[in-house]
């Protein structure tokens, strides 16, 4: 939706946003301060558990149409082969102990730490608005009115083929390890496992 607001073609990349350039931010502060002055910025975050469970439905199990390729190595998403901790078939609680291992600065993208995208060198956020996934209709339409844009049906792209309840795939050892690992996230953005 953002490639055609701001004039991009997607046709290139067959439609995958993923390999588009897009205009690139500048670099974070170093101190306090906006990420973006002068700029009404925003992002959006999901619940770290069930934000896990995307990921490994996508990037292990294969289970999200969409631009997720799996040539390289089989049964392991392009974007997590260089992590030898990650293998075909691992179990659920596998995948979450390999997550964990992986410290923030050598974390890939899908499950770095969220307040890493959104924080300045003080730890502040330093965004004007961070919405959440969980309400994602509603909070865009705050983002549109804010920055007036016209109304926009957002499209849905890279969705599981069906829906679970994240809670389902914990075990009481899973749900603790990625309550420690995303202990900044849940705290910063006031998220709870929904048991």
């Amino acid at each position: 939706m953002f490639a055609q607001l701001l004039g991009i073609s997607l046709e290139e990349t067959a439609g995958d946003p993923h390999q588009v350039s897009y205009p690139a931010p500048p670099t974070p502060p170093s101190s306090a301060g906006p990420l973006y002055p002068g700029l009404f910025s925003f992002a959006f975050v999901r619940n770290p558990w069930d934000r896990l469970v995307s990921c490994y439905r996508d990037k292990i199990l294969g289970e999200v149409d969409g631009f997720t390729d799996f040539t390289e190595r089989p049964g392991v998403a392009y974007c997590l082969i260089r992590f030898d901790v990650f293998v075909p078939g691992m179990s659920f609680d596998d995948f979450v102990e390999a997550v964990a291992s992986i410290p923030d600065s050598d974390a890939d993208a899908h499950f770095r730490s969220q307040y890493t995208f959104l924080t300045n060198g003080v730890g502040e956020i330093a965004v004007d608005f961070v919405g959440r996934y969980e309400r994602l209709l509603a909070d865009f339409t705050l983002v549109q009115q804010r920055i007036g844009l016209p109304s926009i049906e957002l499209p849905r792209s890279q969705a599981a083929r069906y829906p679970v309840q994240y809670m389902d795939y914990y075990s009481p050892t899973a749900r603790r390890v990625v309550a420690k690992r995303f202990a900044h996230d849940i705290e910063l953005f006031q998220y709870k496992f929904k048991a």
